[in-house]
């Protein structure tokens, strides 16, 4: 597969991530947690994409499954990269 190079980003994927975002802070508040405990978070949905890549790969699972878990997965890491960027301000 070739890289897009975000191509996408503005009209497809900028509005799966705001989405996805607000659906995390609905389901669990907004969260505090220490950096370790964010990392394993974010381990778990890495696996989670993983899992469903897999079985896109394999004729297991379909491609939307993978967008799912890929944008959870992102939503993330642009929330820890988040903090840093206003622990380093």
């Amino acid at each position: 597969m070739k890289d897009k190079c975000f191509n996408t980003y503005q009209s497809k994927i900028a509005p799966l991530l705001e989405a996805e975002n607000l659906r995390q802070i609905e389901e669990w508040g907004i969260q505090d947690h220490e950096v370790c405990e964010w990392l394993a978070i974010t381990a778990e949905e890495f696996g989670e994409m993983s899992k469903a890549i897999v079985e896109y790969r394999f004729g297991l699972g379909l491609p939307k499954n993978v967008v799912k878990e890929a944008i959870q997965t992102a939503t993330l890491c642009l929330k820890i990269a988040e903090m840093f960027m206003n622990e380093s301000a």
